[in-house]
């Protein structure tokens, strides 16, 4: 069995997300990188064998269960569940709130976030849209050069905001 952590978020004490999985699983790969893109501090616990699924999971045999599991900070177990299941257990938007919007913006990198906010502060109804990742680009740079409201940069806008 191979651990590893992903703290890009790390806070004492609190309650992690944890993927369970085996090390060659598509799935359980697509699920670390959304995970990390979206900087979710998780666990990554790689199951070789019936032995770790049952140390791990209490489970008796890996062909019994769909992996990849993620087991969420308030115990709820996902069995091989989509990166849609997922963004919703995790309380995110993944269905557009109104029927219409003025302006839609699709990435959410440093332009699309400035876009949005200006548009959303001129009241107009504004969806931004991003593929991959809770902040796009911004959420995974580690530093912005100039990005509004910060004239000496911004070392992760998703530290900020959170």
């Amino acid at each position: 069995m191979t651990q590893q952590q992903n703290s890009a978020l790390s806070q004492p004490n609190q309650k992690k997300v944890r993927l369970y999985g085996q090390l060659d699983s598509a799935q359980a790969y697509e699920i670390r990188d959304f995970l990390n893109r979206s900087v979710v501090e998780f666990d990554w616990i790689a199951l070789g064998g019936d032995d770790d699924c049952n140390r791990e999971l209490g489970l008796p045999s890996l062909s019994n269960i769909r992996l990849p599991v993620v087991e969420l900070p308030d115990g709820t177990q996902l069995f091989a569940p989509t990166i849609r299941e997922i963004a919703q257990h995790l309380g995110w938007v993944t269905q557009p709130k109104f029927k219409e919007y003025d302006v839609s913006i699709y990435g959410a990198g440093p332009a699309g976030l400035s876009a949005a906010v200006y548009a959303a502060s001129e009241g107009l109804r504004t969806v931004l849209v991003e593929r991959h990742a809770v902040g796009g680009q911004a959420g995974t740079s580690s530093l912005i050069e100039n990005y509004m409201g910060f004239p000496e940069g911004c070392d992760s806008l998703l530290s900020e905001s959170r």
